[in-house]
């Protein structure tokens, strides 16, 4: 009977453990992808403001390098991730899509520091990749979250 109730409850204990740890990662992703969310948000407000003559192409680069560390640091946070396995596919695929705003970005402020326009064209071009890459991250997020594993 012991045995039994021993077993029970490190049953249950184990699947707390596991529920908690889901959160904590669900939790952390989430909160890489709003702060991305929020860097390129400003990114876009500061090249308005560059555009509109608010600000000085010194001022924009300077912001620019800024704003370009701040995304590789918010790289690196994906490798912190304590991902369950069914995750990884997924998580690979946000680290991908924010690696490619990343490289879209570097390409824009190419395209504003030296009006070239293929920089512009490369950054459009990147810009589609990333987003084709969060979209495939969020459907494998969703499967693995329903147990779709391939």
């Amino acid at each position: 009977m012991v045995l039994i109730i021993s077993l029970v409850i490190g049953y249950y204990y184990s699947s707390e453990q596991t529920r908690i740890k889901g959160f904590n990662f669900g939790s952390n992703l989430q909160a890489i992808q709003e702060d991305l969310k929020k860097i390129e948000t400003d990114f876009q407000s500061e090249i308005i403001l560059f555009h509109e003559g608010e600000s000085s192409l010194v001022e924009f680069l300077e912001y620019s390098d800024m704003h370009i560390s701040k995304i590789e640091e918010l790289i690196l946070r994906y490798d912190y991730l304590e991902t369950p396995n069914a995750f990884t596919p997924s998580v690979d695929l946000f680290k991908l899509s924010s690696q490619s705003q990343l490289e879209a970005d570097k390409e824009t402020i190419q395209w504003i520091k030296n009006n070239d326009e293929s920089a512009k064209i490369r950054s459009d071009s990147l810009f589609q990749d990333a987003f084709e890459f969060e979209l495939a991250a969020l459907a494998k997020f969703n499967a693995a979250k329903a147990g779709i594993v391939p």
